[in-house]
């Protein structure tokens, strides 16, 4: 089967069912895991890669208001390739190329091509969006074993967090403006035996002031850079600001369950011991 993956969730979920030679293409933001790396990039952005936080906010919030996507297809590449497969995702339209304008790229080229959209907010969800890749490629019991393993790894956090304190956690997901994380991250903070603080399962990231804080005063942060305006904060004084590697955490794939174990291992270092993850995470504070 030849497969186009166009986001990087889809790549890790192919990969985890042993499909990664069966992937031919990949979209501009696949970088894991390393063995896909040289396959041609079907897709680009219109953002500068030395544009900072508050200009990608902008650009990214004119995009919504325009219904200008900030993503190109490679359509020339697409139509050499010929894939039998496309999958897509439907959670965001301006985090990465989404269903619509997969779609509507395909019927334009008029290529005869199945196509699959996932739609995690959360790990039922991603356990869902596994199960239809692989049904998709023909791979529904690696698949079946792949959401075991994952729901077992999970399952062994909850264990061994079960009877140790709940430390109250902040995720910051943008610095400018501020941005709470929230949706699949809110949910993998509980899983990791924490208790989330301002974001919601129910809701994706939200801006957020400083001053809505000082009620919420969090015993471990994530995702902090500029310190300045929180050195009052209990989290920040006592050393326990953490800036945590995002591909763990913003792509509703396999690797969730790695964030999960990264953060457990944070939170709580006396029954969840430190191993490989040690270039995952630096302490910022």
């Amino acid at each position: 089967m030849r497969i186009v993956s166009m986001v990087p969730s889809a790549t890790e979920i192919l990969c985890a069912l042993g499909l990664a030679k069966d992937i031919v293409g990949i979209s501009h933001d696949c970088d894991y895991p390393a063995e896909i790396l040289n396959r041609p990039r079907l897709t680009g952005t219109t953002l500068g890669s030395d544009l900072t936080s508050y200009e990608i906010d902008q650009k990214v919030r004119a995009s919504a208001v325009s219904g200008h996507s900030l993503y190109v297809i490679q359509a020339e590449l697409f139509e050499r390739l010929h894939p039998d497969l496309v999958i897509t995702q439907e959670q965001c339209s301006v985090c990465a190329v989404d269903r619509d304008r997969t779609v509507y790229a395909l019927e334009s080229m008029k290529l005869n091509t199945n196509w699959l959209s996932l739609a995690a907010t959360g790990f039922s969800g991603l356990y869902k969006d596994i199960l239809n890749v692989g049904s998709a490629t023909g791979c529904m019991s690696q698949a079946e074993r792949v959401v075991a393993e994952l729901a077992a790894r999970l399952e062994r956090i909850a264990k061994k967090t079960a009877s140790e304190y709940r430390p109250r956690v902040f995720c910051l997901s943008w610095f400018d403006p501020l941005m709470s994380a929230g949706a699949w991250i809110t949910q993998m903070v509980r899983l990791a035996g924490g208790d989330a603080r301002v974001g919601s399962e129910r809701e994706a990231s939200s801006r957020i002031a400083v001053d809505q804080l000082r009620g919420e005063t969090a015993d471990e942060w994530t995702g902090l850079r500029d310190l300045s305006p929180w050195r009052d904060f209990p989290a920040v004084r006592e050393g326990r600001v953490f800036a945590l590697e995002s591909s763990l955490f913003h792509r509703p794939g396999p690797l969730l369950v790695d964030g999960v174990e990264l953060m457990a291992k944070l939170l709580h270092p006396q029954c969840c011991a430190f191993g490989a993850e040690l270039d995952l995470w630096r302490k910022v504070a």
